[in-house]
């Protein structure tokens, strides 16, 4: 832009010719807008060519310097938006570089919380196959438990039977030996006092030898029938030994299962306890 030459100053005159014109140009910088520049048009009054000399060459001296002030002052605006221009630059690179560092670290947190959200699935369906399992479990034990208690009951009843079987058999064993004491003792008598009849008959007369052949056959068949019904009762003696025998063996039959019932239930106190108490009734009988 071209500025117009401001009108000649007269020589005395403090102040502008009336008749001129000011014309304002827009401000180039904050330098011009400080010292308010104003531009005067020559009116039609002619002036004097020395005058006018002298005053173009102010005005382009204080245009210059108005210039070289603006000039420098863009250069330094300038310089001032080119170093903005570079830390914007510069905290854009880095805020891109911290941009794409908080992206990798969004997108690893990501993986690791759906890394950590499988693993808490895996870990929950681990669990609830744990709890389902326990469950299995338990049920079987109670069970199991059940049936243990009736096995339990059922030899509990057969062990009742048993010694009450031992016991009758017992009884009627005792009470066999008796008899049958009492049985070789009557045919111990009997047949001594058959001998004594018979060496009595011996000294008898013959003529009373018929009566005591008659007499001695009856004894004789008495005897055999002793005998008889001494061997019936040998029989059934041996017949109680041999239930005797056969209550002895279930007996040990039931020690046998109360301990290997011991060694299942190891866990269960109350059944302990109640195998440990028929296990001493089996001793005591």
């Amino acid at each position: 832009m071209i500025l117009r030459t401001p009108p000649a100053k007269r020589a005395r005159g403090g102040a502008a010719d009336a008749n001129a014109r000011p014309i304002i140009e827009s401000p180039q910088s904050e330098h011009h807008r400080e010292n308010n520049l104003v531009i005067y048009e020559d009116n039609n009054t002619p002036t004097l060519h020395h005058e006018q000399f002298l005053c173009t060459y102010q005005c382009r001296q204080l245009v210059k310097s108005d210039f070289i002030d603006a000039l420098s002052s863009a250069e330094k605006q300038v310089q001032d938006y080119q170093s903005k221009v570079q830390e914007i630059n510069e905290n854009f690179t880095k805020s891109e570089g911290e941009r794409k560092t908080f992206r990798d670290k969004l997108l690893q947190t990501e993986q690791q919380l759906a890394a950590a959200k499988g693993r808490e699935h895996a870990l929950q369906q681990q669990l609830l196959k744990e709890v389902n399992d326990n469950q299995e479990r338990f049920k079987k034990q109670l069970e199991s438990q059940a049936n243990l208690e009736v096995k339990l009951e059922n030899e509990k009843n057969l062990r009742q039977k048993a010694e009450s079987s031992a016991a009758s058999a017992e009884e009627k064993a005792s009470v066999l030996e008796g008899k049958l004491g009492n049985l070789s003792e009557s045919i111990e008598r009997e047949k001594k006092r058959l001998n004594t009849e018979l060496a009595q008959l011996n000294r008898e007369s013959k003529h009373s030898v018929s009566r005591i052949r008659a007499d001695l056959e009856t004894m004789e068949c008495r005897a055999k029938n002793a005998e008889k019904e001494s061997e019936l009762w040998k029989e059934q003696l041996e017949d109680l030994k041999r239930q005797l025998t056969e209550c002895s063996h279930q007996r040990s039959e039931l020690e046998k299962k109360l301990s290997s019932f011991t060694f299942q239930e190891g866990s269960s106190t109350d059944s302990n306890i109640l195998v440990k108490h028929l296990q001493e009734e089996l001793r005591n009988f």
